[in-house]
């Protein structure tokens, strides 16, 4: 995961992922393909937006696995944020 508070950092986190994500979804690699797009919709700014994108470009079942993953991403992110917020202290 990148540094979340250098926003270079997750912008360019979020590209690449989003980009692996697809790649890997072309070759029918669905499961590594949605653990790459949940990663990407963790650190996105605008989440709910991208899923809506996500819903019309994904096929439903791949975007319905994509929604059970994303509870567990975000939940690890979250405390990798809290972790990096607790060393500054």
């Amino acid at each position: 995961l990148p540094d979340l508070k250098d926003a270079e950092a997750v912008q360019k986190f979020f590209l690449e992922e989003i980009q692996l994500g697809e790649e890997l979804l072309a070759q029918g690699e669905y499961e590594k393909g949605v653990d790459h797009l949940t990663n990407a919709i963790a650190v996105c700014g605008q989440p709910q937006q991208l899923l809506q994108v996500l819903q019309q470009t994904l096929p439903p079942p791949v975007f319905q696995m994509l929604l059970t993953k994303l509870p567990t991403i975000s939940q690890r992110i979250v405390s990798a944020q809290c972790l990096a917020e607790d060393d500054v202290e």
